[in-house]
């Protein structure tokens, strides 16, 4: 693959530093990471920020100041605070306007040492497809015998990449949302098992990942996903904007080998149906119980 071609990574930073470091040393592992540009955007200072935050602030842009092992570098430090929601859209927009093409990474994301790979591949595969919106590189543990890539209806926040072409639907106002609290096909079509999306529509939590799945529903899209997770969040520790406290930093266990891309012109129903069980109320409790089991576990 020749480095001209390799999508730049635009990674979102604000203060924590450790986690911020094993994202990084995470991503410095791929071997595309030398030839691929990064660009990190630090939100400026809350009004209303602590001394510890304001401590972790200069921490984190101390890091990512020194960081080398990328093509290059690009700093962009905001010297007040923009939120999540509003860096994240602006941050994207900058970058595919420029670049036509963007990975997009949290300060909280580990990744595996085939992420960059498996990104770039798809999003050469593809980009002619009108109707396939983003890759993405995160997977839920789901039992099933599949083994290959699948395209899925929804979107994902935790290592994503898309192409301008598909970022220029991004509707931030949800412009029709109101059919889906009166038409209960329409949202349970919209909805995931048991799992509200609809509840998310008018929450002021500085979601943007509500808008981006809006705007691709609205336009019928779908999204690849590995069968495996490359990607696994390690801020459910209450250090960051969404993720609550589940009690502490776990470190994951991610697929180990480079993941073929193969062009699909539809999804799996089978794996659909998989996917949509995973999310009934009985399996969310089970999840949530065994990752609160296996941290008890790894910090006991």
């Amino acid at each position: 693959m020749r480095a001209n071609i390799l999508a730049p990574v635009a990674l979102f930073v604000y203060n924590r530093p450790k986690h911020t470091q094993l994202t990084l040393e995470s991503l410095k592992k791929n071997k595309l990471a030398a030839h691929t540009m990064l660009y990190i955007f630090a939100d400026g200072e809350k009004s209303n920020a602590s001394e510890e935050d304001k401590k972790n602030i200069i921490e984190t842009r101390e890091l990512i100041a020194a960081i080398t092992g990328f093509k290059e570098v690009i700093v962009n430090q905001k010297t007040q605070n923009h939120g999540l929601a509003a860096s994240i859209i602006a941050g994207v927009t900058q970058v595919v306007n420029r670049h036509k093409k963007i990975i997009v990474l949290e300060d909280d994301l580990i990744v595996a040492d085939y992420f960059l790979d498996y990104m770039n591949d798809g999003l050469n595969a593809y980009e002619a497809a009108t109707n396939v919106f983003s890759i993405n590189a995160f997977m839920f543990p789901l039992k099933t015998s599949y083994n290959k890539v699948v395209l899925l209806p929804y979107t994902s926040t935790w290592g994503w990449a898309t192409w301008k072409t598909k970022w220029d639907v991004f509707d931030e106002k949800m412009i029709g949302k109101e059919l889906l609290y009166t038409d209960k096909k329409l949202a349970k079509r919209f909805n995931l098992g048991d799992y509200k999306y609809t509840d998310m529509l008018n929450l002021k939590n500085n979601s943007w990942g509500i808008k981006w799945y809006y705007s691709v529903f609205m336009k019928n899209g779908l999204n690849l996903f590995p069968h495996k997770t490359l990607v696994a969040n390690i801020g459910f520790d209450g250090s960051g904007t969404n993720c609550g406290n589940i009690g502490g930093l776990i470190l994951p266990d991610l697929y180990s080998s480079k993941i073929d891309i193969k062009i699909l012109q539809k999804t799996d129903l089978y794996f659909l149906k998989t996917y949509i069980k995973y999310f009934t109320r009985n399996k969310i409790k089970a999840f949530v119980k065994k990752t609160i089991n296996t941290l008890k576990t790894k910090t006991g």
